[in-house]
């Protein structure tokens, strides 16, 4: 069973590569959740398991998350928003978010917290409509509140390599893995000749 064990884990390792690939290519690399992302293969009593890994705020960056709606005055998110967010599947299909700012089962304040954190990691110090420059405090409320009311889109990175995966599985080179290791059973139960 070496063989699928083997081919296993390069599907796995190439999951990783191309989540990466995609977090980065979306300006969301570099951070804690792209050095999370992991595959392993666990031998199980039924034969092989491959497990995807990562932080477990990534769900919410795959998927998105739906914003609570609502109207924002001024500023180049002006208008009303109904909040509605989507990703696509593992397996190619267009899917609203499962998760919703607004319904009081995450931690309080996190996304204050969490927008906090960026704005001092990013040192960012915009200035208003007016020109005038705003407040961290300012600016991280602005963030906050549109964040709020639009939501997140998800980005599929998660997703995407997984069906990828998913595919590979299921292609001839699984195929080919499981022959090479039935062969190589039969060869050292002297079943076959040489």
């Amino acid at each position: 069973m070496k063989n699928i064990e083997n081919y296993l884990k390069s599907v796995g390792k190439q999951f990783v590569k191309e989540s990466r690939k995609i977090l980065k290519s979306k300006g969301k690399g570099g951070g804690k959740l792209e050095k999370s992302i992991d595959a392993k293969v666990k031998k199980t009593s039924d034969g092989y398991s491959l497990q995807f890994f990562m932080e477990d705020y990534g769900t919410f960056v795959d998927k998105g998350v739906r914003g609570a709606g609502g109207t924002i005055k001024t500023g180049d998110h002006a208008g009303t928003w109904g909040g509605k967010r989507f990703y696509i599947t593992w397996q190619g299909k267009k899917k609203q978010s499962p998760y919703k700012y607004g319904t009081g089962t995450g931690k309080s304040g996190g996304l204050t917290k969490g927008i906090g954190s960026f704005i001092k990691k990013k040192n960012l110090q915009p200035r208003s409509a007016g020109g005038q420059y705003m407040s961290p405090k300012g600016l991280r409320s602005a963030i906050v509140r549109v964040i709020w009311i639009k939501g997140i889109h998800g980005i599929s990175f998660f997703q995407k390599p997984l069906g990828q995966a998913v595919n590979s599985i299921l292609d001839s080179d699984m195929l080919g893995a499981i022959k090479e290791d039935i062969l190589e059973g039969l060869n050292q139960a002297g079943w076959t000749k040489e």
